[in-house]
C-alpha cells in the first residue's frame, strides 16, 4: 500500500514566492510603469469633423477620462484644432479556396486628419492612419462570421483612435495663442 502524498499538487518554493512578490515591487520602485497616453503640452482641443459613432465615442471618452484636456466648442478658444475625416472601412479579397470562393479577406480602416493651432499654423500636416486585420471567411460558419467582422472593425476603429491620440498628445503648440 502506498503512502498518501500530495504528489498531484505542487506548492511553490519560498524562493519563487519571494521572487513574485519582490520583482513587481522593485519595478515600481525604479519608476517603471506601463505605457499610457503621453502628458499633453496643451490644455484645450477643438474637434472639427466626425469619425463615426464608435470613433467619436472612443475619442471623447479617452480625451475626457485619460487626459487633462478640455474639449471646447469654438475653434478660436482651442490650443489645438484637430480636423478629422470619417473612418473609412474597406475589405479586399486576400485568398480564394480551390472552389473559387473567398477564404480570407484583408480588412482596412483608414483615418485622415490634420492639426493646427487657432491661428492656422499647421502642427500636423494632412496625414492618414491605416490599420489592417486578416479575416478568415468560411461559408459553413455563415452565422458567426459577420459578428466576428463587426468585432474586428470595432477593434480597428478603437486602435485608430488610440494611435491618433498618441500623435496629437505629442504636439508642442505655442501656448498663449488661444483666446481663453
Amino acid at each position: 500500500m502506498r503512502p498518501l502524498t500530495c504528489s498531484r499538487y505542487h506548492f511553490p518554493s519560498p524562493w519563487k514566492t519571494l521572487f513574485f512578490v519582490l520583482f513587481p515591487l522593485a519595478l515600481g520602485a525604479c519608476g517603471f510603469h506601463l505605457r499610457g497616453l503621453p502628458e499633453a503640452q496643451f490644455h484645450t482641443l477643438y474637434l472639427d469633423g466626425k469619425l463615426g459613432e464608435v470613433g467619436d465615442q472612443e475619442l471623447k471618452q479617452e480625451v475626457l477620462h485619460q487626459t487633462h484636456i478640455t474639449l471646447v466648442n469654438q475653434s478660436d478658444k482651442a490650443d489645438v484644432i484637430l480636423t478629422l475625416s470619417p473612418i473609412q472601412n474597406t475589405q479586399q479579397i486576400l485568398t480564394l479556396n480551390a472552389e473559387g470562393t473567398v477564404s480570407q479577406y484583408t480588412l482596412y480602416a483608414r483615418l485622415s486628419y490634420h492639426a493646427s493651432d487657432n491661428l492656422g499654423t499647421e502642427l500636423i500636416p494632412p496625414s492618414t492612419l491605416t490599420v489592417t486585420r486578416l479575416y478568415n471567411y468560411n461559408v459553413i460558419q455563415i452565422l458567426g462570421k459577420p459578428a466576428e467582422q463587426q468585432l474586428l472593425t470595432h477593434d480597428m476603429q478603437v486602435d485608430l483612435v488610440h494611435q491618433l491620440l498618441h500623435r496629437v498628445l505629442a504636439l508642442h503648440p505655442a501656448l498663449g495663442t488661444a483666446a481663453h
